[in-house]
């Protein structure tokens, strides 16, 4: 009976030891941080728009420029980046705009591992960058009417310019008679086209988000990210 309870009693003792050497061993691994706050250039590495993509969909960039710490190379450019379409709001009626929230969630090292990162974007692609992480525009419909007034607008200094061309090219003084036929039709054409996209708007779908492959854009770390050595 007592030689029955010093063996468990040695391999209990043997047991501790491993465990205690493995905790050890993990404890006295090195990894270098990089620090809250940074931020990180990276560079699509396919395009994405919101005509084409669902809630769900992976996508991956690259890392544009070699990261130091004290002068220790830690993460090389063309580091792997992954991240998902985490919510898409698509583009509607009466010209609303679509709206798009991407999430890169890990790095993939040189030796084939993957690291979790905690991260947002911190660019606004050509886009306005709202205060949580969605890309979308300014668009709305009485701003797209708006933009397609100004448009029209532009047509009676068109058709003035035409009307002065095309008399002086006639004959001499043409451009008398040319010019007011030519405003009249143009403040015509400028009223037909701001009735038609008044009403059109009240249809049409708002802008897209469209992010080519190569585009290059920051991530800003919202927690340390450590780097094993």
């Amino acid at each position: 009976m007592k030689i029955f309870q010093i063996l468990i009693l040695t391999m209990c003792l043997l047991f501790s030891l491993k465990a205690n050497a493995a905790h050890q061993l993990y404890a006295d691994i090195d990894g270098i941080n990089i620090p809250y706050g940074t931020k990180l250039e990276l560079s699509m590495a396919e395009n994405l728009t919101t005509k084409e993509i669902a809630q769900g969909d992976m996508f991956q960039a690259y890392l544009t420029k070699d990261i130091y710490v004290n002068n220790k190379l830690i993460l090389p450019s063309r580091t792997i980046f992954r991240g998902r379409v985490t919510d898409i709001k698509y583009s509607k009626s009466l010209s609303r705009p679509a709206v798009l929230y991407l999430n890169l969630d890990h790095l993939v090292t040189k030796t084939g591992a993957q690291l979790p990162i905690n991260s947002g974007i911190a660019s606004h692609f050509e886009y306005v960058l709202k205060p949580d992480g969605a890309l979308t525009t300014n668009g709305n419909y009485f701003k797209a009417v708006g933009r397609d007034a100004k448009k029209a607008a532009q047509i009676v200094p068109k058709t003035i310019q035409w009307g002065a061309t095309a008399g002086d090219d006639l004959f001499k003084g043409a451009k008398i008679l040319f010019v007011p036929v030519a405003a009249v039709g143009g403040v015509v054409a400028c009223t037909c086209s701001c009735a038609y996209n008044t009403i059109a708007n009240l249809f049409r779908h708002g802008d897209e988000i469209i992010i080519k492959k190569g585009t290059n854009f920051d991530i800003i770390l919202l927690a340390t990210l450590e780097i094993p050595s």
